[in-house]
């Protein structure tokens, strides 16, 4: 469930550092993730994109997207999970999903919150307000729900 770490790692830096408020440029922020999001999303089946969107809303989303591909065939198995595997690729500088989430931190890396938490949820209605942002609003969703569960263990 790592792979939402780069993600996550872009909003913690956006929440942290100093200058502007990235209260204030939610609208720009969420709408940059998304384009750097959909670059992966036209590459995915529906199957991966209806296993994370209901792994976002589970209360135990590694159990979700475990029960979700039971029922899939062996050759469907594969290509959601290596449609993962890509998601993965966010961290990674050489790919292109994330060469777009390094230049998303570098520009907004002057930007600072007073809640992160708060900043990661309109972050997340403002992309689930946008045509064509569920997927990455549910990836954002799935990130921050991980990373409560791997907290309070």
């Amino acid at each position: 469930m790592r792979k939402n770490a780069p993600l996550l790692a872009v909003l913690f830096v956006i929440g942290i550092s100093s200058c502007k408020t990235a209260d204030d440029q939610v609208p720009q922020i969420a709408a940059d993730f998304c384009n750097c999001i959909s670059t992966l999303e036209k590459g995915m089946s529906k199957a991966t994109i209806d296993i994370i969107s209901q792994a976002a809303e589970a209360a135990d989303p590694e159990q979700a997207m475990e029960k979700a591909m039971e029922g899939m065939s062996e050759e469907n198995k594969m290509k959601v999970a290596m449609e993962m595997v890509a998601m993965s690729k966010l961290d990674d500088a050489s790919s292109e999903a994330g060469r777009c989430m390094k230049d998303i931190e570098k520009k907004y890396e002057k930007s600072y919150t007073f809640n992160e938490k708060k900043f990661n949820e309109k972050i997340i209605k403002e992309l689930e307000s946008k045509n064509g942002c569920s997927l990455t609003a549910a990836i954002m969703k799935l990130g921050l729900k991980v990373n409560d569960q791997e907290k309070s263990k």
